[in-house]
């Protein structure tokens, strides 16, 4: 997901555990993720106590809610905060794998329960600790627009929530507060300035050869192609006699392509293909054309698609789908790659923006001076939590 922004209406749409998982968890394959996120748990409030078993009151109140869990470049992380992240945590492995039983078995990958959760939950203090710092550095802070929309965001949720006291019962069900809460969202909006101060909104700041060189070795190819099914509408292989008239038909919107003596074929070939093409899924979800990766297209179509120069024109490709004509396009660095394309309209020159952005906010989150107490160190979870 883009950094920014909770709106009131997210805010208010979703609860708040739901809620602050849109924050924390990476839907997109451009971001990295946790182990945890190739499962997607229902981790609304409701279906996170029916799956508990462990007493999270009691886990709460082991430690005072202002206890100093660290210290990050001086500033205090305390156990309210921190045991807030191990709630979110500890609900969304209960959720892939069940209830918690045993806070020393193999959670995954010769990780334990304690382990991921402990670690997850401190990692994502350490990212937004590190988006401070981060700003910082550039000198970057939120504008009067952005303190203006966070209040007027907040200031909404809280009235359709039925006012302060009602959406503090709300947090508190969740071990957050309004001050965490409000934080977070102030995080949210910090990283998006320092996205936009390093590389524009969406990435503008990129060059297309900065973006091309950043993905050279990645293979991406992109084209357009025209198809003719060869199966019927039951998905059942037509006749020879059926398959050689569908072919006869391909030879002469062929030979039409080749014969143009226009200025603008680009503009012919994509009114041929929306014309005759019955692939649905390019006419409606990429127009432009497929930007792709090895192994996200049957074999014949990317070798026939590798095979040709840009601008250049196939014969007649046969795949399992039907016969299809390919026309080779230049990379379209503002196009949807596929491999995201469920995932939303991101380009990709976005994606790889995100991606160095990542990198240089891991640089940012090694610059940090972490000190963690013994409170920290004397952490149990297998003593911390009941198990019922």
């Amino acid at each position: 997901m883009k950094f920014r922004k909770l709106s009131a209406i997210a805010l208010s749409a979703v609860l708040l555990l739901s809620l602050l998982a849109g924050c924390k968890q990476s839907t997109s394959p451009f971001v990295s993720t946790s182990p945890s996120d190739s499962a997607t748990p229902d981790t609304s409030p409701s279906a996170s106590s029916d799956i508990q078993t462990i007493d999270e009151d009691a886990a709460y109140a082991s430690n005072a809610a202002d206890e100093v869990m660290a210290t990050v470049d001086g500033t205090d992380i305390t156990w309210a905060e921190l045991f807030y992240n191990i709630h979110y945590f500890t609900s969304t492995a209960s959720g892939t794998t069940g209830a918690i039983t045993d806070w020393d078995a193999d959670y995954e990958d010769g990780i334990s329960y304690a382990d991921y959760v402990l670690n997850e939950s401190i990692d994502y203090i350490l990212k937004d600790m590190a988006i401070v710092y981060g700003a910082r550095q550039l000198g970057v802070t939120l504008s009067e627009d952005d303190e203006a929309e966070i209040q007027a965001n907040w200031d909404t949720t809280v009235t359709e929530q039925g006012g302060e006291e009602a959406f503090a019962a709300t947090l508190e069900a969740e071990y957050c507060t309004p001050d965490i809460l409000m934080e977070m969202l102030r995080t949210s909006y910090l990283a998006q300035s320092c996205f936009d101060e390093l590389y524009g909104p969406d990435g503008a700041k990129l060059s297309d050869d900065e973006v091309a060189d950043y993905t050279a070795e990645d293979g991406y190819m992109m084209a357009k192609h025209i198809l003719l099914k060869t199966t019927n509408d039951d998905e059942t292989e037509m006749t020879d006699e059926e398959k050689a008239a569908v072919y006869a038909q391909m030879e002469e919107i062929l030979a039409d392509l080749q014969s143009y003596d226009g200025d603008d074929f680009d503009a012919y070939f994509s009114q041929v293909m929306q014309d005759v093409s019955q692939d649905p899924g390019s006419l409606a979800n990429f127009p432009d054309g497929y930007l792709f990766l090895d192994g996200e297209m049957v074999t014949e179509f990317e070798d026939a698609t590798r095979a040709l120069e840009i601008g250049e024109l196939s014969g007649i490709v046969e795949t399992s789908f039907g016969y299809h004509i390919i026309y080779r396009l230049p990379i379209s660095y503002d196009d949807t790659p596929m491999s995201v394309a469920q995932y939303g309209q991101y380009s990709l020159r976005y994606i790889v923006a995100r991606q160095m952005f990542d990198a240089v906010m891991e640089e940012w989150r090694n610059s940090l001076d972490v000190q963690y107490t013994d409170a920290y160190n004397a952490l149990d979870f297998s003593t911390m939590y009941a198990v019922g």
